[in-house]
Parts: structure tokens; sequence; C-alpha cells
């Protein structure tokens, strides 16, 4: 992540990650090219009524608008290709996956299902973000909700906005076995790849897309997934999927997942198939 002291600084680099010229970025979000030239000199801050189409158009956390446009800007770290922020160089990252499970007040009222077409459009542009080339349907996304409603989740920052999501499909055993050997991809996967009455042997928990902002907000999805498996306590279960960044394989290992596969897909990405179970790691045994 690098710090950001001003406005015009994150804007610069905004657009330079984009390859978009000033003119570009005013046209995209209505304002004439001098007022982004004033911004990026911070010689004018951001209307208030704007910042929202800030965090709508451009897809930068709302945290990070409203910290740097202020005539006092406050800091903040902003990794802009993986929209991901933190107001502290504390809370770049946590110590390790065992502060996702512990016991930290958290603002459910800020969490609910997955249940539109803006919810599955946030999921699908994470996917694009991370280089999906082949993502599920978002209409599959919604038909896993309906199944699971409890592992799919949308987050919101404490001003509305989007923060982060939870995507998880039950999966038939028969078509993971596909995934897992890379017979089929995730964007091959139909409606009857569902485990509707979720009563196979072993249960898939597949998850298509685990994603938040910053670190306390992934706390509050990974934190109300683990307490989803505390409290089933299934006996006979797979949590897998496909993960594109380094730190959360990291993480995923710690929980209890191993790696199955790697696949690079440009200079810099790589796609990890992980599978695992997670009741070592939440229990210190087997269920």
């Amino acid at each position: 992540m690098k710090k950001y002291n001003t406005l015009g600084e994150l804007l610069a680099d905004y657009r330079q990650h984009h390859n978009m010229s000033q003119l570009d970025l005013a046209a995209k979000i209505d304002v004439d090219s001098r007022t982004v030239q004033r911004w990026e000199k911070n010689e004018t801050l951001i209307k208030p009524e704007k910042e929202k189409v800030f965090v709508e158009t451009l897809n930068i956390p709302y945290q990070v608008i409203r910290n740097l446009n202020a005539v006092n800007p406050i800091a903040v770290y902003y990794d802009i290709k993986h929209r991901i922020y933190s107001l502290s160089a504390l809370m770049i990252r946590a110590e390790n996956a065992a502060w996702y499970k512990s016991d930290l007040p958290v603002e459910d009222e800020r969490i609910s299902h997955v249940a539109n077409d803006s919810d599955t459009a946030f999921i699908t542009d994470i996917q694009r973000m991370n280089q999906n080339k082949k993502p599920i349907k978002p209409e599959l996304i919604k038909e896993a909700a309906k199944i699971l409603p409890e592992l799919n989740l949308i987050l919101k920052d404490k001003s509305g906005f989007y923060a982060g999501h939870i995507s998880v499909l039950p999966l038939r055993f028969s078509s993971y076995q596909k995934i897992y050997n890379r017979e089929m991809n995730e964007g091959s996967l139909r409606f009857s790849d569902l485990d509707y009455k979720m009563d196979e042997t072993p249960l898939v928990f597949y998850y298509y897309s685990l994603y938040a902002d910053s670190l306390p907000h992934s706390y509050y999805l990974i934190n109300h997934m683990l307490n989803y498996f505390k409290k089933k306590k299934f006996k006979n279960y797979i949590f897998a999927g496909i993960t594109y960044r380094e730190q959360k394989v990291s993480y995923l290992k710690e929980i209890g997942l191993r790696e199955v596969w790697e696949e690079k897909i440009s200079e810099n990405v790589r796609r990890t198939f992980m599978e695992g179970c997670l009741d070592m790691f939440l229990f210190g045994k087997m269920q």
C-alpha cells in the first residue's frame, strides 16, 4: 500500500494506473478538465455531494475519499490495484489468521444477504479486478445465495457504501471434482451443479469470492463465516476455492487449507486452487 497525504496525489496515481488523461477522468465523473486540474494541484476540494460519484463511478472506497477530501486531510494507506485501504500502518495486515476468530464486536446491521443485481455486480467487478477470465454468471451467484444465505453476504461501511462481500456456492461433489481435476472451470458451472438440498457427502462449500476493502472489514466478514462453521459443526465437508492473492493464500493455509494446483495467468497474477477443512483451526481437532 502507498501512503497518500493529499487527494491530488491519489487522483494522479488513479489516472496513471487506469491509463486515463485528465480529460478522460473529467468525462467519467461529469466535470470539466480544469476542475480535475485544480483537484490534482490541491487548489480545491470535491464538493460533498460529488463524493458519492467518486465512490460509485471510480470504485474508490468512501473512507479514502472522506479522509483526503478535507482542508486538513488525514493520511490513508491505499492500494489502487486491489482497492484495499488502511487508516494506519499498523493495520495493513493481521499478524496471523487467528485474529479473524477473536471475540471482537461485529456490527451485524452492516451485513446483509446477497440478493439483487447490484450485489452481484460488486462480486463480478472484484473477479474482473482479479483478472478472472471466466467468471461465474451473476444468476448463479444469486441462486447460490438463496440456498446458502448465511455465506453469501454483502458488507457496507458506516456510511452505507459497499465495503466487501462473501460469495460461497454449495456444489455437488461430482461438479467439484471436475474443478479439482481441472476438467471444468468456474465459468462453466450451471444451476444443476449446485447442491440444492445440501445433503451430499461430503458437503462442498466453494468460496467463489472473498473480499473486503480494509482489514477491519475483512474481520467482520471472515469472523461471520467462521462462526457459521463453528455453530454448524459439520461432520464431513470441504471448504475450497480459487485464490488470486498471495497474502490470502497464506491466511487460508493457516486456517487449514492446502494448495492443490496453481496457474499463472499474467506476469503478476496467479490462480491458486485450495481446499481443506476448518475444524483444526476452529476446534483444535477434527469433528
